[in-house]
């Protein structure tokens, strides 16, 4: 296979800084005004683009506001691996980790995180971005795994219930609860999740 001409290289890195362009555009607004406010003609005046500008890497705002899905489980997911380390560790603490960096994904970027789970008024198919968010619950599910657990589907799931419940109720202030107080609320029900499918010496006051 030949290498791609400089000037194909360079079209490359100018789709891929304008793709960008577009969709930090589109985070902006929703930061700004919610995402009702991220329309094709509202992301052509903040970019100070014709409005055909964006049609020319994406298909319209249905496929921009997939692709911001798509890359906040991938972000999201690459948090949570940093934060837990390699699976065949430590496997409490290293939930504990994932389970922290997962709310504090949340919280530091909640535009985000409302879109991809349908909490801003705005929904994207779940089917359209399912092996993206999966692969967020493998991450746990792979440390489980690692230490033995048979059923670690069942223990994501209820962790993942969880951690969403508490940031769904902080979104739409049906809680008073301080950052510092949802992070106890969780590590008690990763405390209480680990104690139910891992061994006891397995859960042994391993948080950081």
């Amino acid at each position: 296979m030949s290498e791609p001409t400089p000037a194909r290289r360079r079209r490359e890195r100018e789709r891929v800084e304008a793709r960008h362009t577009i969709l930090a555009a589109a985070h902006d607004l929703a930061r700004a005004e919610g995402w009702d406010a991220v329309t094709m003609r509202r992301l052509a005046q903040r970019i100070e683009y014709s409005a055909n500008f964006a049609y020319r890497y994406f298909t319209g705002r249905d496929d921009i506001l997939l692709a911001l899905v798509q890359d906040g489980f991938a972000r999201l997911r690459t948090a949570m691996r940093d934060a837990a380390g390699p699976p065949g560790g430590e496997t409490a603490a290293a939930v504990h980790r994932a389970a922290r960096a997962y709310l504090e994904f949340a919280l530091d970027q909640p535009e985000i995180y409302q879109l991809m789970y349908g909490l801003g008024g705005v929904r994207v198919a779940a089917a359209d971005a399912w092996v993206e968010g999966q692969a967020v619950g493998d991450t746990l599910a792979d440390h489980l795994t690692a230490a033995g657990v048979t059923d670690p589907d069942s223990a994501v799931l209820q962790l993942w219930a969880t951690a969403h419940g508490l940031i769904a109720l902080h979104t739409v202030g049906r809680t008073v609860l301080t950052t510092d107080a949802i992070t106890a609320v969780l590590d008690t029900a990763v405390d209480d999740t680990l104690t139910r499918v891992l061994s006891a010496d397995a859960t042994r006051a391993t948080r950081e």
